[in-house]
């Protein structure tokens, strides 16, 4: 029981505000004066009278404190913490959180007279899966439920009812215990609870008739203890709208085809800002084709193949061919003093004036594949309109499969030598922070490409590939950085990937055992 009660505190005071744990302490401190000294006491000491004057005082300070104070809206009375974006969350899931947040600060306010109106929960989780439909289907209208799958609606339920169930059993002392015709008795309850409170003052007044002067102000700072009730119901309140967005995300993102159970072991360790609970916490990484893949692509003599070279030290790594390709490679890469195991594909390079389809089809399967793509441009071209339409490719690709996370772009900027002035080489050289001329048109050469491809790219790396200087270092301290960086991102992004393709693979499978289930069940 004690442990118990020290989870509800940790839970619930921190979303507790500092108006009302002012306004409770200030009601609080005299009756804690009261216990301390006893009642006995008081009368044999003669401090009767002093007592009978400090606590008026008490209750007027916590009267002006709550008329001073501004009570707040519920859109800041225990919210609670904001959802976050799983690391497998696509840009569309992200932007729904929005939505969510939204109709938290909207909700109608909740007290303990109405927590106990259910329709009160079904109406709210209607409105906001609606406000979710209209971002993730625009034009769905009031078919709201057409898009889904009877398993998709049922795992939202299930999952986000679990999830409440595992906190009342934490952190609600008496929550395994109270049933529900005891629930639907808490308006009454309070109501009852409130006239003893005023019996037991009427009939303490009788020993001390000055009590009954002080009467109107013990019941306005007595309202604390009201407002202290309904702002812990309001976290609950808060919480549950949070757990079922976060489900009604996923559930329109297409995660929870196959049922909360697939869903919790696949996805229940990588989730964040939420409590899932029943998952196993390394089943993700159970997946199978779940490695992390970066496919290099760009122009032809940009300098792919030499990159590749330096960050594998083995010009023959090559694995094999990429599956659905004929001219993409595969070659097994490490992280320094890492075991993680990287897949680098080597795409086609592409020109200005002269890319075929079936090229173009190479490079787009890779990039689909890809968890991050590593952009080579060579820095003394500026020809970047094949560039330009290579991402814009890919990026509309993702916009039309919004259920996939689109790869990290890191672009990598290859024979900085050739920049002016051209006969200088004396490395390292620090172009984000340029002192030097070769440094400033380093800069120059990334700002263009950022002006040309914008947002598209995530990061920028500057290296040497040549063969005239062998021990250049820059390749391993500019792209490594920008990989280690953007690698959580792009293991999230794989898993992602391989759950769908299991999921695409295990479809007709399951078709076929439902089908000679139904069949028996018939015979």
């Amino acid at each position: 029981m004690e442990s118990r009660l020290k989870r509800l505190r940790k839970s619930l005071l921190p979303s507790i505000s500092p108006r009302i744990a002012v306004l409770f302490l200030l009601w609080t401190l005299p009756l804690l004066c009261y216990v301390g000294m006893g009642l006995v006491a008081v009368y044999q000491t003669g401090w009767l009278k002093w007592i009978v004057a400090t606590l008026p005082l008490f209750w007027i300070s916590a009267w002006l404190v709550g008329k001073c104070w501004p009570r707040p809206r519920l859109n800041r009375v225990a919210a609670g913490k904001p959802l976050k974006a799983a690391d497998f969350w696509t840009p569309t899931d992200t932007d729904a959180i929005a939505v969510v947040e939204q109709f938290r600060t909207e909700v109608d306010d909740v007290n303990s007279h109405t927590l106990a109106d259910f329709n009160r929960f079904v109406s709210d989780a209607r409105i906001l899966a609606e406000r979710l439909a209209s971002h993730y289907h625009a034009g769905v209208g009031d078919n709201l439920l057409h898009p889904l799958t009877l398993v998709e609606i049922l795992s939202v339920i299930h999952m986000a009812v679990e999830d409440l169930e595992s906190w009342v059993l934490e952190n609600v002392p008496g929550g395994d215990m109270a049933t529900m015709g005891q629930l639907t008795q808490v308006p009454t309850f309070a109501t009852h609870f409130d006239t003893a409170q005023k019996i037991v003052y009427v009939a303490s007044a009788i020993l001390n008739p000055t009590k009954l002067l002080a009467y109107p102000l013990w019941r306005k700072s007595g309202q604390v203890v009201v407002q202290l009730q309904n702002e812990l119901v309001r976290s609950f309140y808060q919480r549950y709208l949070r757990q079922l967005g976060y489900y009604l995300i996923e559930m329109y993102s297409g995660r929870l085809r196959a049922g909360s159970k697939v869903y919790r072991s696949k996805f229940g360790a990588m989730a964040s800002g939420i409590h899932v609970g029943g998952g196993d916490a390394d089943a993700f990484l159970k997946l199978e084709d779940a490695e992390t893949t970066i496919a290099v692509m760009g122009q032809v003599k940009a300098g792919k193949s030499s990159l590749i070279n330096a960050l594998t030290h083995d010009p023959l790594a090559a694995t094999s061919v990429m599956p659905k390709t004929r001219e993409v490679g595969r070659y097994q890469f490490s992280l320094p003093e890492s075991t993680n195991q990287l897949t680098l594909l080597d795409t086609p390079g592409y020109s200005e004036a002269d890319t075929s389809a079936a090229q173009a089809g190479e490079i787009r399967t890779a990039v689909v594949a890809a968890d991050i793509v590593l952009l080579v441009l060579a820095a003394n071209a500026p020809a970047r309109q094949a560039d330009v339409k290579m991402v814009q490719q890919f990026s509309e690709y993702y916009k039309t499969n919004k259920q996939l996370r689109p790869p990290k772009v890191i672009a990598v900027l290859t024979h900085i030598d050739l920049l002016r002035p051209v006969q200088e080489w004396d490395p390292p050289y620090d172009w984000r922070t340029p002192h030097r001329l070769k440094e400033e048109s380093m800069a120059a050469a990334v700002e263009y490409t950022r002006e040309l491809l914008g947002d598209s790219v995530d990061g920028y790396a500057c290296v040497y590939t040549g063969n005239t200087h062998p021990a250049d270092t820059s390749v391993v301290d500019e792209v490594i950085p920008q990989l280690v960086t953007h690698l959580d991102e792009a293991h999230a992004a794989a898993v992602l990937k391989a759950f769908y393709n299991q999921l695409g693979q295990k479809r007709l499978a399951q078709l076929s055992r439902q089908l000679v289930g139904l069949l028996k069940s018939v015979l």
